[in-house]
């Protein structure tokens, strides 16, 4: 890290982790002021400025700063594409700074896109507000951590490294040999995509060795409630959730009492509907998020692809931060059906989940009206059986016309940067 992160990492140290002793009219506080902040910083740039006078706003405008909340719900959600096109429009003076850093989505939806980061920024939403949830969740500075990651193996440290507290294992190599680094290296937290520590702790079980890892922060895909109880299991350790984007970081975490809490002092979390409109409380609908200390690449009512909802009340951990409800999926995994019926991915994994003995599953749309299961057995089970268990509880839970092809098979491909798709719906140019 360079010497100006170092600097920012010692300066709000303690502003960043004291933050979630706020109580909720202290946050909103600090909400606002860093959202006036940025709205002048957003002002200043070429693209923004355009936005700002399309909501009826000009950049000298004194709302900035009298009711920053209602010039942001002014200004119409923003997507990854039309960032991607504004190019340095999206900088002020249109240029990248000196001591930038910087991050790039995984492209699996088609559109990569790369964020820049002030070096405030990058000490704040990378280091410490990561720091703060993990330490909440009984992550102490000393424990060895594994960090399962999409690398070349030439480039993994399954060893530890250096310092020897942190393991960065590949998981583009054989499950068998993620499972055997993890056992040499002796975590007390593992760190990965949901579906590969799936598959490694299958071989640890399968291979009967007594292996436990007490933390384990999962991210990066849905993780859906089956998957959830067979990682607790194979790990023997508690399982926490962890919602973001490369975008904006850390979206939202789980605490020890379940609730997965948003980031209120770093973003802003709203659910807003087709026209970008707020919706209420515990109503689904498109996430869209505010980086509220990152002026570098501004990011204001970004869509995330994501759909999901907030929920009104605290949690019983006393946190003032906002709660995150289920995020059900990315907007391009949405099922189109039969007579425009749109289904969310969760609503067939939920249905998947009901059938036993079935170890793995992934979906994919074939036309409006049918979908293929592939789906890992237990290799005692009736597979007819569990075949027209699947195909009963898709008519069941998500339509009654859905037809399901069942094809067992041994292992499930993944996508981008192993990046593993439960459900994959018809492409754009298929549904018409």
């Amino acid at each position: 890290m360079s010497a100006a992160v170092w600097f920012w990492l010692a300066a709000d140290a303690l502003p960043v982790l004291g933050a979630s002793l706020l109580d909720a009219d202290r946050l909103r506080a600090l909400s606002r002021r860093r959202l006036s902040r940025l709205l002048g910083t957003a002002a200043r740039t070429t693209f923004y400025q355009g936005r700002l006078l399309e909501a009826g706003v000009t950049t000298s405008s004194l709302l900035l700063q009298r009711d920053p909340a209602a010039v942001l719900a002014g200004l119409a959600p923003v997507t990854k594409a039309e960032l991607r096109e504004a190019g340095p429009a999206l900088f002020v003076g249109g240029r990248q700074r000196r001591g930038w850093l910087s991050s790039s989505s995984s492209g699996s939806t088609g559109e990569p896109f790369r964020v820049y980061y002030d070096a405030r920024a990058w000490a704040t939403l990378k280091v410490l507000v990561k720091l703060r949830a993990r330490r909440r969740c009984g992550l102490e500075v000393g424990h060895r951590v594994a960090l399962l990651d999409a690398v070349p193996p030439v480039d993994a440290s399954p060893d530890g490294g250096p310092a020897g507290r942190v393991a960065r294992i590949s998981v583009l190599q054989p499950a068998e040999v993620v499972a055997a680094q993890l056992v040499a290296f002796a975590p007390h937290a593992v760190y990965g995509l949901p579906s590969a520590l799936r598959e490694a702790g299958a071989i640890l079980q399968d291979g009967g060795a007594r292996f436990r890892v007490p933390l384990v922060f999962t991210s990066g895909e849905l993780l859906h409630p089956g998957a959830r109880a067979a990682i607790s299991r194979a790990f023997q350790g508690r399982v926490f959730d962890i919602y973001g984007s490369s975008e904006t970081k850390e979206i939202g975490w789980e605490c020890p009492a379940g609730g997965m809490h948003v980031n209120a002092d770093v973003l802003m979390v709203e659910i807003v509907d087709d026209d970008g409109q707020s919706l209420p409380d515990g109503a689904e609908g498109h996430i869209v998020v505010t980086s509220l200390v990152n002026h570098a690449t501004p990011l204001l009512r970004y869509r995330t692809g994501d759909r999901g909802s907030l929920l009104p009340g605290r949690c019983e951990c006393g946190l003032a931060f906002p709660l995150l409800g289920v995020v059900t999926g990315r907007e391009a995994d949405m099922l189109e059906l039969q007579g425009g019926r749109r289904v969310s991915p969760y609503a067939l994994t939920c249905a998947l989940e009901r059938v036993g003995q079935v170890l793995r599953y992934q979906i994919t749309q074939l036309d409006p009206a049918r979908v293929r299961v592939r789906a890992i057995a237990h290799p005692d089970a009736d597979r007819a059986a569990m075949a027209e268990r699947i195909r009963t509880v898709l008519r069941t839970d998500v339509a009654p016309f859905l037809e399901a092809e069942i094809e067992y098979v041994d292992r499930l491909a993944n996508g981008p940067r192993a990046k593993f798709r439960v459900v994959e719906p018809l492409g754009p140019g298929a549904r018409r």
